[in-house]
């Protein structure tokens, strides 16, 4: 299937912080989205927070291979040897900007222009909708543009008034739950107002828009992590996109395992590029035959160093795991603890099987010792897409 074939689509990546998966179900606006996209309702992201989310989906690679596997590695970004989504389409001729919170929460190369933005000053939704009215003229385009509203009210009511064991606020699980779906529904009013703004300037019709989840959030779920970033459980790896396109099908619900990485190469397999020789190789593979109605099992891996938490580690990841369809095993490298969970038996992650399934839990740590490692030759991948784990297991 070939996509737009009369020019180049513009490209509009709208990042909408820190909303989990499970919530659009409970969000009109979302929920109607659905009807006009594709939607992926199982992208899992390689780290639960943005600076190491977004690094890895710029650059279809995980944070060991380029650089950024901590929370205060932003500046480590291997710029000479990885290429990053705005580089290569840079190459093919289009004008690149992103409107921000902070500018080192993704690669800069490759922008004509980045702008940052106050969230406690700025109205975004105005200054969005005016950053679209000055790029239309420059087509093709690419546009990032972040949203974070509701990571700033996680801010203010969660983690400036809680720590990561306040009985209070684990307590309260479906009350906090109740006042985030308030913040999640405000974001589906900005983005609906966004939206119809693409449409008013008559862009709708040539670009590509990807509306995703860098990292969900904690709720209360788990004792020890107040939000995000400290463990690895799928309230916060649990992310979704919505894919927009005229030559996209619409409706279509596709519950298979994805990948963050995976976003970066199958914008260029829809725009024909081919993967640049002599920088180190993409970890992430096009998600387009899911669309074609082609199955195949993808494995995720994730990492994470919590600011706080029971083991801390914000200047290297501590805690890895990988995840299929089926199964996830997260290991703890600080306390050796190791965790399996039957995700189609206990999609909550509370009952914890290790030991009971040997076969499982060897192939998956493998896994994770593969994926590990840090790969420094621009001809290694270590994507383990090959591993077969059979649901009957």
């Amino acid at each position: 299937m070939v996509f737009f074939k009369k020019k180049k689509p513009n490209i509009i990546m709208i990042k909408i912080d820190a909303v989990r998966c499970d919530a659009l179900d409970k969000t009109s606006f979302y929920q109607e989205l659905k009807k006009k996209s594709i939607f992926f309702s199982n992208l899992i992201t390689y780290a639960p927070y943005s600076i190491g989310s977004l690094h890895s989906t710029f650059s279809g690679m995980y944070g060991n291979q380029n650089g950024v596997n901590g929370y205060y590695k932003s500046f480590s970004f291997d710029k000479e040897n990885c290429f990053t989504l705005t580089q290569y389409l840079k190459e093919q001729g289009y004008y690149t900007e992103a409107d921000w919170l902070n500018r080192n929460i993704a690669p800069q190369q490759g922008f004509d222009k980045i702008r940052v933005y106050d969230e406690h000053k700025d109205d975004v939704l105005k200054r969005h909708t005016q950053v679209l009215n000055q790029i239309k003229t420059k087509e093709p385009f690419f546009l990032s543009l972040d949203h974070v509203a509701v990571h700033t009210e996680l801010v203010t009511n969660v983690l400036k008034k809680y720590d990561d064991f306040s009985e209070e606020y684990f307590n309260d699980k479906d009350n906090n739950f109740k006042r985030y779906l308030e913040w999640v529904k405000q974001s589906g009013v900005y983005l609906k107002a966004v939206l119809e703004k693409i449409k008013e300037l008559g862009l709708w019709e040539n670009s590509i828009i990807l509306i995703f989840s860098d990292h969900g959030t904690s709720v209360g779920d788990k004792i020890g992590e107040k939000a995000y970033g400290v463990y690895l459980y799928d309230y916060s790896l649990r992310c979704f996109l919505y894919l927009i396109g005229k030559d996209f099908p619409k409706n279509l619900h596709i519950n298979s395992l994805v990948r963050t990485i995976d976003i970066l190469p199958t914008i260029l397999e829809i725009l024909k590029i081919k993967e640049k020789e002599n920088y180190k190789k993409i970890h992430g593979k096009s998600f387009l035959p899911f669309i074609y109605g082609k199955e195949e099992e993808r494995i995720a891996y994730s990492e994470t160093g919590g600011l706080g938490g029971p083991t801390p580690s914000p200047e290297i990841h501590n805690v890895q795991g990988v995840r299929t369809n089926k199964w996830k095993l997260i290991y703890n490298k600080e306390n050796k603890k190791k965790e399996l969970y039957d995700l189609e038996r206990d999609p909550n992650e509370e009952n914890n099987v290790i030991g009971e399934h040997k076969d499982i839990e060897e192939k998956l740590f493998r896994e994770i010792e593969v994926m590990g490692k840090k790969y420094s030759e621009k001809t290694e991948s270590n994507d383990p897409s090959h591993i077969k784990l059979k649901a009957e297991n």
